[in-house]
């Protein structure tokens, strides 16, 4: 949605949030570590759609949180 992205360039947004200190997508609901979801899910950017549990990205996501690797 629209009002849940920042604008980079003129063809170009980026999702509230990924670009703060402690990065957290606003439309990811829950608490990490626990229970967490896309509240986005079916309109989800494609940089979302191309990232899995498999992707290194992911584990470093993981391990700043706390958490074991999958």
């Amino acid at each position: 949605p629209r009002e849940m992205t920042l604008p980079v360039t003129a063809n170009i947004v980026r999702m509230l949030g990924t670009d703060a200190t402690s990065p957290r997508c606003a439309g990811l609901v829950g608490e990490i570590g626990q229970q967490v979801n896309c509240r986005i899910y079916e309109q989800r950017p494609s940089p979302c759609r191309e990232f899995d549990t498999e992707h290194a990205a992911c584990n470093r996501a993981r391990q700043r949180h706390g958490l074991l690797p999958l």
